[in-house]
């Protein structure tokens, strides 16, 4: 890694959990995030090249993002479970090891950090990234299970055989840190439990919400159609027979408000700025109510037009400069 490399600046992770937020993490989030360690574990035993960035537990499991020459599919949970159950039966424990910064990169530039072993020519990036986000004066640490050893603040459940049960369930795409500009990664979903009694009860639920979904429910019933391409996703269009449903629930509404003593106004369906300010929705709501609009059809040109004003800045500043050194030497 060159010296330019090494004082480079890496673009700031606000989602980045602190230590504090990472200690107060319950069990079942401690065991979902060592489960990601041994699916990584296991992807690697498969796929040397794959190159990981993010392993954290969420609310319904885990996931890990990840960069490798195999396209990821559904098709191959199969074989990663298989891996992942070999390395659940070692037991091998999550052994933390604090190490230097220097001693970081240089692991992170040999690929043996966030690997099963040094690979020559394939360094780390994503960690060499990562690095470049921990604050200076805070420790730098890995956690080792078997032959991975990952660039990781913990905490974890004590060894690889206190991960009770677990399911590999979907693949998606995500750009590293959210950010559009940075590198599209496979993000491979998972979850699990401290049992598997727990874990098909959960995937009871699971089937259980879907039988009961309204979006199913009311296009089966006829009630209501959803046109994501031409109205938008969660905007029912009303049909005959849920149009009476609506209109009897109004008239419910209206009646127990009337009953209760209540009057009714209408109001416009815009107002200025002003009378947001005064009924206080404004300071409170700004971002969840009144949230600035993007067509994203125009994203595109607008990011081209926002690039030409940036590089148009420069040059004008350049320009602009240059009068002024010649100012100065007259």
């Amino acid at each position: 890694m060159s010296g330019e490399n090494k004082t480079q600046q890496a673009q700031p992770n606000p989602a980045r959990k602190t230590l504090d937020d990472r200690n107060k993490m319950s069990d079942l989030e401690r065991l979902r995030h060592s489960a990601a360690h041994v699916m990584a574990t296991a992807i690697l035993r498969l796929w040397p090249d794959a190159q990981f960035a993010y392993g954290p537990p969420v609310e319904n499991g885990y996931y890990y993002d990840l960069e490798c020459s195999h396209r990821i599919s559904p098709e191959d949970f199969e074989k990663i479970e298989a891996e992942m159950k070999k390395e659940i039966k070692a037991n091998n424990v999550f052994e933390k090891l604090t190490v230097t910064r220097e001693q970081a990169i240089a692991d992170a530039e040999s690929g043996r950090l966030g690997g099963l072993a040094e690979r020559s020519g394939n360094a780390s990036k994503f960690k060499l990234d990562l690095l470049n986000q921990i604050p200076e004066g805070e420790p730098i640490s890995y956690f080792k299970n078997g032959d991975f050893v990952d660039l990781c603040a913990g905490p974890h459940v004590m060894r690889t055989g206190n991960i009770g049960a677990f399911k590999l369930t979907t693949v998606a795409s995500a750009y590293y840190k959210g950010d559009e500009k940075n590198p599209q990664l496979q993000r491979i979903y998972g979850t699990a439990f401290k049992n598997k009694t727990a874990l098909d009860e959960y995937f009871k639920m699971l089937e259980e919400a879907k039988r009961r979904d309204h979006r199913k429910i009311g296009a089966e019933m006829g009630l209501f159609a959803i046109d994501t391409e031409f109205v938008g996703p969660g905007m029912p269009l009303w049909l005959p027979k849920g149009t009476v449903l609506v209109e009897e629930l109004e008239k419910l509404a209206k009646e127990t408000e009337f009953a209760a003593g209540y009057v009714r106004v209408r109001t416009p369906h815009l107002a200025r700025e002003k009378m947001y300010k005064t009924s206080g929705h404004l300071p409170y709501y700004a971002e969840s109510m009144f949230p600035k609009m993007e067509m994203d059809e125009h994203r595109a040109d607008r990011q081209q037009i926002e690039a030409c004003i940036t590089e148009l800045e420069k040059q004008l500043a350049d320009f602009a400069k240059k009068i002024s050194e010649r100012k100065s030497g007259s």
